[in-house]
């Protein structure tokens, strides 16, 4: 099996698309991820329940952190019982139902906002973790936008600049073993997507026609701007 990637950013700026694009790209998110062609999530069941679990335990609140004093006691809390979620996880059965009867030896990861809350434990799990954190800018045109999503709605009316600097610095996690995704560039520019898979060691999986693949992946219906 090889070293998995771990997917995470503010929820609601764009984590779903990047983790559809990598799929297309060949990157398996999950038998338990959803239609490869669902506009929204690519999140493994399993995982995200895992994700639920340690975030029920340390703020009694299973979703995504909505607050920066909700994300820092959660971080506090988590930090000090390490080796307990880790003990806690079934990773055994996570990953039965995350690959079902799928072949292993393939580029395999699952994404999640929740894994920015939650990195430091699947890193105790998987030394050899994978990284890739989606950094969205904010400016005035993007509280401008019309969401097509609660998260999204949250991400351009609500989120603060300090939550949003939480969910892109998970805690404990070096910034030397992070890839950073710039979502602008992910939208406007063809070679932001392959810069991430040569990053990953995945130059096998750069697209090379991307007016197909914008196609497959249905991209023209969901950005604001086309890939150039």
């Amino acid at each position: 099996m090889r070293d998995p990637i771990l997917i995470c950013g503010c929820p609601g700026s764009g984590t779903s698309l990047l983790a559809k694009m990598l799929r297309h790209c060949g990157v398996f998110l999950g038998a338990d991820a959803g239609p490869l062609n669902d506009r929204k999530f690519h999140e493994s069941a399993s995982f995200r329940n895992a994700n639920n679990q340690i975030l029920s335990s340390t703020i009694n609140f299973p979703h995504a952190p909505k607050g920066e004093e909700q994300f820092h006691a959660h971080n506090k809390r988590m930090l000090a019982n390490i080796h307990a979620f880790k003990q806690a996880i079934d990773i055994e059965g996570i990953q039965r139902q995350f690959w079902a009867n799928q072949e292993q030896d393939q580029p395999w990861g699952w994404k999640d906002p929740r894994n920015s809350a939650t990195a430091i434990v699947w890193q105790s799990l998987f030394p050899r973790l994978r990284i890739v954190i989606l950094e969205r800018k904010w400016r005035a045109d993007v509280a401008a936008e019309r969401p097509n999503s609660l998260a999204g709605e949250w991400f351009r009316k609500q989120s603060s600049s300090g939550i949003r600097l939480l969910y892109q610095n998970p805690v404990g996690i070096d910034r030397a073993k992070r890839i950073t995704v710039d979502f602008d560039r992910l939208i406007t520019n063809r070679d932001e997507l392959n810069s991430v898979l040569r990053s990953l060691g995945l130059r096998h999986l750069e697209v090379k026609d991307f007016s197909a693949f914008s196609t497959a992946v249905g991209l023209e219906s969901t950005l604001p701007h086309p890939l150039r």
